[in-house]
């Protein structure tokens, strides 16, 4: 795999992700459009995305695989919460971890504690 940090996967994999929020109920889920800021994330979110970042702010991002077999995308971080005067709320992602994963066995050259083929990026 010859992508090594966050900016080259969110390239690859494009702006559109799932985000994964904690609800008083269980997970929730939604599509978003990101923008990558350096060591964070934006993007606006709905109400219930923004009501769960505010009682729960640490979420993860989920970009499917690309082609079958491939490597997921998988970013977690510290969201905040911003209303606009809009009416939009836009979240603000501080990020925490960003792997490329996939079942199957851990590679010799991996890093991390995962026992599937788990590839660390840097931000």
């Amino acid at each position: 795999m010859s992508i090594r940090t966050l900016a080259e996967a969110v390239s690859h994999y494009g702006a559109d992700a799932y985000l994964l929020t904690v609800a008083q109920d269980g997970p929730h889920t939604s599509h978003v459009t990101i923008e990558l800021r350096g060591s964070s994330i934006g993007c606006a979110v709905g109400a219930s995305a923004a009501r769960n970042i505010a009682r729960e702010p640490n979420v993860s991002l989920f970009w499917p695989p690309t082609e079958p077999g491939g490597y997921a995308l998988i970013v977690n971080g510290a969201a905040a919460g911003e209303r606009r005067a809009t009416g939009v709320t836009m979240a603000e992602i501080k990020l925490t971890k960003s792997v490329l994963h996939r079942p199957g066995p851990k590679p010799d050259d991996s890093e991390g504690p995962c026992a599937n083929d788990c590839r660390r990026l840097k931000t």
